[in-house]
């Protein structure tokens, strides 16, 4: 395994992934086998007096607010590469008893990668079954929380359609092609904006993104059409029903406004999303100025983001638009220095950089940056990278985060690096 660290230094900012065509063999090591703060003062005791004296004992308990965290500007960390030589890495992501990092590849492979070795095992090869182009590929991998041998991947087919599948882990830890069902699949009807995210929420359910369809401007006006599946993010029980139920609490179940497995909609292409607790954060790809983070609530179904009567905040498609209807972004950004195309990210709950934890980290594909934003009692938001730092000027090309068997985050390059961040020297 190669190691490389540089120093991430956090300045003050405002704040559809590109691929290649190129196919190269994979060259990474590979296997394929047959706080709150109490202070507690002396007690006060109270006594009567001799001969039969009482005493009496009371604790007094003073509960200290816990300070607030440093201004993320100030936040110093590092990064290392952990894996290198994959052809495009696009997701990372760990399983319940697992301590290896499981690695999506974009041409249609996936890597059980073991942190202390630096090798990764081919646990699934599809190659031959996924349209590796561009924004096609094998673009979303997760496992079931709690049966961690069910594995599901979302993935372009060879007719360009979207296709999610479940696989089952064998006894060597390899997917077994004679337990492979197809979960759900629609048609493309463009080659661009397929979303490809696919994770379990904290109520069990498989939630999918997809994007609108593709081509430009929602030209097939798929984004504010709550029975069209695409410009969605759509909810399943993969636990129910025949390939899949749907829950009773989704927007439209009854399927008389709505496709029933809509549970977000008016999204461009919601690349990635991830859960922090009820909280749903989703970095949604803009047009062609704007780049919005949509948070969202499991216990909010049926919001709508407004594509494509917005971009962000701003109105879009007929110029004048009430952006109070829809749900409005936390945060945006536009496309000045080199910047195109937000890569949604992760909450930071990890033990190494504590500075960080609560902190909500999200980058930019082109220009690489990285972003930090908190909300509530301590909201902030800092650029988590410089781009004139000549120890690591930023990481282009940047395809996703994750979070590993270690809580740790997790940042992937198309390049076909993955780094660990790892607290500043």
């Amino acid at each position: 395994m190669k190691l490389r660290t540089g120093t991430l230094a956090f300045a003050l900012a405002l704040v559809a992934a590109a691929c290649t065509d190129s196919t190269p063999s994979p060259t990474v090591n590979v296997t394929t086998p047959a706080t709150t703060s109490t202070s507690a003062p002396m007690p006060t005791v109270t006594q009567a007096p001799p001969p039969t004296a009482t005493v009496t004992t009371t604790t007094t308990t003073t509960t200290q607010p816990p300070p607030p965290p440093p201004a993320l500007a100030e936040v110093r960390v590092d990064v290392e590469v952990i894996g290198d030589g994959f052809v495009q890495p696009i997701l990372a992501t760990s399983r319940a008893g697992d301590q290896r990092l499981f690695v999506a590849d974009q041409p249609g492979v996936v890597y059980a990668f073991d942190l202390d070795e630096g090798t990764g095992t081919v646990i699934l090869d599809i190659n031959e079954e996924v349209r590796f182009s561009g924004e096609q590929g094998l673009l979303g991998l997760t496992f079931h929380p709690t049966d961690a041998e069910r594995m599901f991947v979302h993935f372009t087919g060879n007719d360009g359609s979207t296709r999610v599948e479940q696989y089952r882990l064998g006894p060597s830890g390899v997917a077994d092609p004679a337990t492979r069902s197809v979960v759900l699949t629609h048609p493309q009807p463009a080659t661009n904006h397929n979303g490809g995210m696919i994770e379990f929420g904290p109520d069990g359910y498989l939630y999918i993104a997809l994007g609108d369809g593709g081509g430009a401007n929602d030209q097939f006006d798929h984004g504010q059409d709550p029975f069209s599946l695409l410009g969605t993010i759509l909810r399943i029980d993969v636990d129910a029903g025949d390939p899949y139920g749907i829950p009773a609490s989704n927007p439209f179940a009854d399927g008389i406004s709505g496709a029933p497995e809509v549970w977000a909609w008016g999204l461009r292409n919601p690349w990635r999303f991830s859960f922090d607790g009820d909280d749903l954060w989703v970095g949604d790809v803009g047009q062609g100025a704007w780049e919005e983070i949509d948070l969202l609530s499991v216990s909010r179904p049926g919001d709508n983001a407004g594509w494509p009567l917005l971009e962000g905040t701003h109105c879009f498609r007929f110029g004048t638009c009430e952006p109070d209807q829809f749900l409005g972004p936390v945060a945006e950004y536009g496309h000045s220095g080199g910047r195109c195309s937000v890569t949604g990210g992760v909450v930071y709950r990890g033990s190494s950089i504590p500075d960080l934890v609560g902190t909500y980290l999200y980058g930019d594909y082109c220009s690489g940056e990285i972003w930090g934003l908190r909300l509530g009692e301590f909201a902030d938001e800092a650029l988590l990278t410089d781009p004139d730092d000549v120890f690591l000027p930023s990481l282009p090309a940047l395809t996703s985060f994750g979070i590993g068997p270690d809580g740790e985050v997790y940042v992937l390059q198309a390049s076909g690096l993955v780094w660990r961040l790892v607290p500043a020297a």
